[in-house]
């Protein structure tokens, strides 16, 4: 122990005695060890911390997917099936998501509320700070009104009153009584906007909640017997659906159970991302070890006399290697302190960015340098240390002592072994750079031409409004369309408003997806097809600037008490009626509540989910709104709720209050809430990729920079080696283009291999770009290749050229007295 401390502390001496080689070494490391840090307390948040609740391994999510459509939510009669015939759980519970309007005491107010089944929080193992949770009769059909508070939520609208518990508060007009409030550390599944809770059961008698066809905004939500494991639980329950699916084929249809680990089933998006991102920084820490490793070969070679000494007094080779790698070591833990200081702020951008990146991150805690992290980072600069210092340590205790007293005085330059190693290092640099840069050349390349696709729709000046209407004060049809048709009226009336419509769905914010048949195909699994669906008023097609490809959009003739009829987007045109008219047919669906519906229109498809998600399904449907029966004018999901979408001559956000008060003016009770501009939305959903791919400019630009610094840093020391074989070749009359090209020749030499070796490389991670990029472009980019290939060969240029006109100003006699 004594003699370690002896090392350190003659090694403190020498990196204090060569302050420039540590204070360079220092920063080289710490920008890539913060760089590393930062990225592995994202991967340690929501990758590898377990979900905050009693056995996660246990919990599982329990959803429904069909061939041509996953992820499906649950219908409730489907939820009830699985919970009843299931055997492989010890808790099948369910949540579901609603909307409620709060009135009475103070503004009105309109509330996210999860609907949850009454063994959902006891499975997390959450009890109430106030109060109790939902009782088995409280979630029944017909059960007691009861409602358990978010904490956050009854501080805010109730000033933590403590007497809460009992309290009758009114939701879309009727009586709720508060039974308990959540701790304030309990995180929300899925929607950190949420406010409170009711029984999942208590919306049961609702015509949404009988169809097994409609799907509500319903999971499953279950945890495994012991020793249960994954894969018979999934089994278990896809034997419930294969006999669901056959005493209901028509609701059922190809629809089937998929029970997934609750902790992947929040993470499957963002993995990929988030190893990307961690590859690219491991590199840019290969790329700064392998830099300092070279500065760390120069001085080793610089020191050979010292060490030379050192073994002659006794010293074996083991204490000489020793030495260096304590040395190493000391430099790459400061670094790696420094290090965390970097790392701090690359955890505050990474936290601002992460709702655009992930759904429910909220219910995993917040990404912080926590104990994990701290380890990792040690380990990582240990890791470091011991990488760039056991080259020049090898090196340096395996010299031959005789020979290195013996030149020790003269400056004779390194042997084969030395450069070898040294040029070795700077291939690898150019190698890791070039894929690095290409990574995140190809990444805004991708990005750009996602910007320039077509939505099939324009998304300028366009601005929605959602209200969302109590069922109690609007239950019949002709209410629905008189208050719609009247907030329309009203958000028309004002000054610089271009045109106004009501739909169900906004693109890039919502919509729901329904069945539709062939005409005369029995409705069976085999001939079933899903197609996204709005339900809309007049002018949506022109406010929007869709398209219109055949026959005509929705008109006054399209009112209440009318034939239902739909428009079809052109890819279902194309699907249903290859080489025929569209227009006029008829197709079999849901929502028009008759045998078949009439095709009155082809539009144009246009992209719903935004600009950088894939389609959920290529087909579309749009209905006229005030045509449908009441129970497919409500979302199965959401029940009353509409957008309102609003063109305007100018900026739409300006616009964003009078809309509001002319939607509140209908009917003060009722209030608008997710007020935004579709252009927002849209490219809101390329925020992944978009910030996958400024982290991945930034280290690219990083990497480029220690390749460049790691390749004049070996040609500079490779020219002051060769001063006087340099010296000889201008004494006998060679000229300075000659010098420049002899010194660049040896440079670009190491480029050209570098880039080939990188080259290789790119290509194995083309599927993981096109994982991670959209599959309306091609992975491979061959443009872009050349073109980073031609960037990393003018940069090398650089790196040498400058060491090689030093060369060319070598005088002769100077150079012949360097021996």
């Amino acid at each position: 122990m004594s003699a370690v401390l002896r090392d350190i502390r003659f090694a403190l001496r020498m990196l204090v005695k060569s302050r420039g080689y540590s204070v360079v070494a220092i920063l080289t490391l710490a920008l890539a060890i913060g760089a590393n840090t930062a990225i592995f307390s994202a991967v340690n948040a929501l990758l590898l911390r377990p979900l905050p609740y009693p056995d996660p391994e246990q919990l599982v999510m329990v959803r429904e997917n069909k061939p041509e459509f996953d992820e499906l939510t649950l219908s409730y009669q489907n939820y009830l099936d699985y919970r009843a015939g299931t055997s492989s759980f010890s808790t099948f519970a369910g949540m579901g998501l609603h909307t409620m309007n709060l009135t009475g005491d103070g503004e009105p107010e309109r509330l996210f509320i999860q609907m949850l089944s009454h063994d959902f929080l006891p499975m997390l193992g959450v009890e109430p700070v106030l109060g109790r949770n939902f009782l088995p009769e409280e979630d029944a059909p017909g059960g007691a009104r009861v409602i358990v508070l978010n904490h956050g939520f009854w501080t805010r609208r109730f000033a933590a009153d403590p007497e809460i518990i009992g309290r009758k508060i009114r939701l879309d007009g009727g009586e709720w009584t508060v039974i308990g409030v959540l701790p304030a550390e309990f995180r929300q599944f899925l929607f950190p906007q949420i406010v409170g809770f009711i029984p999942l059961a208590s919306r049961a008698d609702e015509p949404v909640f009988r169809d097994r066809a409609s799907r509500i905004y319903l999971h499953g939500f279950a945890r495994l017997k012991p020793g249960v494991t994954l894969a018979q639980a999934r089994a278990d329950l896809q034997a419930i659906g294969d006999e669901l699916g056959r005493r209901f084929p028509e609701e059922v249809g190809g629809s089937r159970p998929e029970v997934v680990p609750l902790h992947h089933a929040f993470v499957k998006d963002v993995r990929v991302i988030l190893l990307l991102l961690f590859g690219a920084v491991g590199c840019v820490l290969l790329i700064a070890a392998a830099n300092v490793g070279n500065l760390t070969l120069e001085r080793a070679i610089g020191r050979q006399r010292e060490l030379g000494i050192r073994a002659a007094l006794g010293a074996g080779r083991w204490r000489l290697i020793r030495q260096m790698l304590v040395e190493s070591s000391l430099l790459a833990l400061a670094g790696g302190a420094l290090g965390l200081l970097f790392a701090l702020w690359g955890v505050d951008v990474i936290t601002a960015n992460l709702p655009g990146l992930i759904v429910g991150h909220n219910m995993r805690g917040p990404i912080e340098l926590d104990t994990t992290v701290l380890v990792f980072t040690t380990v990582v600069a240990l890791g470091t240390g011991l990488l760039f210092g056991l080259v020049p340590a090898l090196f340096a205790s395996c010299q031959d002592l005789a020979q290195v007293l013996k030149n020790a005085d003269h400056h004779a330059s390194a042997g084969g072994s030395h450069l070898r190693a040294r040029n070795l290092l700077v291939i690898v640099e150019v190698a890791l750079a070039l894929m690095l840069a290409l990574a995140a050349t190809q990444s805004a390349r991708k990005l750009a031409e996602l910007n320039r696709l077509d939505p099939g729709f324009d998304f300028s000046n366009l601005l929605f409004a959602v209200t969302a209407l109590s069922p109690e004060r609007y239950p019949t049809s002709p209410q629905l369309v008189q208050f719609w048709a009247e907030a329309e009226r009203r958000v028309r009336a004002i000054p610089g408003v271009l045109s106004v419509t009501t739909s169900s769905g906004a693109p890039g914010h919502y919509a729901s997806w329904h069945n539709f048949y062939p005409l005369g195909a029995a409705r069976t699994p085999e001939n079933e097809h899903v197609a996204l669906v709005y339900r809309s008023s007049l002018g949506f097609f022109e406010t929007l600037k869709i398209p219109l490809l055949a026959g005509r959009t929705c008109g006054p003739q399209d009112g209440p008490g009318t034939p239902p009829v739909v428009l079809v987007g052109r890819q279902l045109a194309d699907k249903l009626f290859p080489g025929q008219d569209p227009v006029g047919q008829r197709l079999q669906d849901s929502l028009s509540k008759q045998p078949s519906v009439e095709i009155i229109g082809v539009v144009g498809d246009f992209k719903h989910n935004g600009l950088g998600m894939a389609e959920l399904t290529p087909y579309q449907m749009h209905y006229c709104f005030p045509q449908l029966p009441l129970e497919s004018q409500q979302d199965p999901m959401m029940g009353n709720w509409m957008h309102l979408l609003v063109r305007t001559e100018g900026d739409p956000t300006a616009l964003v209050a009078q809309v509001q008060a002319a939607a509140r003016e209908v009917d003060p009770m009722e209030r608008s809430w997710g007020v935004s501009t579709i252009e927002s939305v849209m490219v809101g959903s390329l925020s992944p990729r978009l910030f996958t791919a400024k982290l991945l400019g930034v280290f690219a630009a990083i990497a480029l920079m220690l390749a460049a610094m790691g390749l004049y840093a070996v040609m500079a020391n490779t020219v002051a080696q060769r001063t006087h074989e340099l010296g000889v070749r201008v004494a006998l009359g060679a000229q300075p283009h000659a010098i420049v090209a002899l010194v660049v020749r040896q440079g670009i030499r190491l480029v050209v291999v570098g880039l080939a070796l990188g080259l290789l490389g790119a290509f194995a991670l083309t599927s993981v770009m096109s994982t991670l990029l959209t599959e309306a472009v091609g992975a491979v980019d061959l443009p872009t290749y050349l073109g980073v290939s031609l960037l990393l060969v003018i940069v090398g240029l650089l790196a040498t050229y400058l060491p090689a006109r030093r060369a060319t100003r070598i005088d002769p006699m100077v150079a012949l007295r360097h021996e």
